[in-house]
């Protein structure tokens, strides 16, 4: 009879074991990653088109009206440039002459061709619209032993105007945009005794 006891003893401990083990009876916090959606503020650059002013120099319109040579005295060649100030603004017009001189030195058992150039600069002040002539006397020319040729060059004066031209700029604009972010949190479940004595 104490046997039979003693069995009916253990069965019930045994179940009450398992109940306690196995029946979900402790409640645990535990922690997750979360998505979740949020709105972002940024700064983007845009182009955008202006109309800028700015200044730049120049040059002052003219024209050549002649350009000519002559023998002054019958010995001394001259050479000239007349220009005139086609520009609504007055200014300084720059004549470049250039005149070139050859010819042929002759000594006791020897012949020498040579040439040489010369320049000089004139310059005239013109009005607006006004005509002057620059000029250039060759004094170092000898008409009757040289061969001689000239050119010239005319620099006008410059000015400042101004002018506008278009331009790309940029400017930052605010935009916004949706963004997927993460954040922890925090959930309970419940776990058996057993479970709850060998994890936590």
């Amino acid at each position: 009879m104490s046997g039979k006891i003693g069995i009916a003893v253990g069965v019930i401990i045994a179940i009450v074991a398992l109940v306690v083990c196995l029946v979900p009876l402790r409640e645990v916090a535990y922690t997750v990653t979360v998505d979740y959606q949020d709105t972002e503020t940024y700064y983007e650059n845009v182009p955008y088109e202006e109309m800028e002013t700015y200044t730049e120099a120049e040059p002052l319109g003219y024209e050549v009206v002649k350009a000519y040579d002559y023998i002054d005295a019958g010995i001394i060649p001259v050479v000239c440039v007349t220009v005139r100030n086609t520009d609504t603004d007055a200014g300084i017009f720059t004549v470049h002459f250039t005149v070139k001189v050859s010819g042929t030195t002759i000594t006791p058992g020897r012949i020498q061709l040579w040439s040489v150039s010369h320049s000089d600069d004139k310059e005239l002040h013109l009005k607006s619209g006004e005509t002057k002539t620059a000029k250039h006397h060759a004094v170092y020319v000898d008409i009757d032993r040289n061969d001689w040729s000239w050119n010239y060059k005319v620099t006008p004066d410059t000015k400042t105007v101004e002018k506008q031209r278009t331009v790309t700029k940029y400017r930052q604009v605010e935009k916004q945009r949706t963004v997927t972010k993460q954040h922890p949190e925090t959930r309970y479940k419940t776990v058996t005794l057993l479970d709850y004595l060998l994890h936590y």
